[in-house]
């Protein structure tokens, strides 16, 4: 009798700790499963704010890309205007019709005795002070 009392106990023991783990494993699956729908929805936005970025990536690169067109056509206008004389004389370099203070070659002079200027021909004209 004694025997079937402790086998009983024993039993009982093995029966609780049993349920105890199976109760231990539904809270962890519970748990997992909650971890999951979290990184379903993480997922899913940041699967939306990456279609967002591509969108406003491409927008951008338009931009650029229009940007760029414009500041070509800049810098070809400022070529056309910087090179109009290339001339070999004093004029090489200069804008068309804009005087300086210079001697009487048409260098720059720190006691300028002339004006000079550049003709649309690129002719260097003087004008003594």
């Amino acid at each position: 009798m004694q025997k079937k009392s402790l086998s009983f106990w024993i039993l009982i023991v093995l029966l609780i700790i049993a349920l105890a783990f199976v109760g231990y494993l539904y809270s962890e699956n519970a748990n997992l499963q909650s971890e999951k729908g979290k990184l379903i929805q993480d997922n899913e936005l940041l699967t939306s704010e990456n279609a967002i970025l591509t969108t406003d990536k491409e927008n951008l690169l338009d931009k650029v890309a229009s940007k760029d067109s414009q500041l070509s056509m800049l810098q070809s206008d400022v070529e056309s205007i910087y090179k109009s004389c290339v001339t070999q004389n004093a004029c090489r370099g200069r804008y068309p019709n804009v005087s300086w203070l210079c001697n009487n070659v048409g260098d720059e002079a720190s006691n300028p005795s002339h004006t000079c200027v550049c003709d649309s021909s690129c002719n260097l004209k003087t004008t003594q002070l």
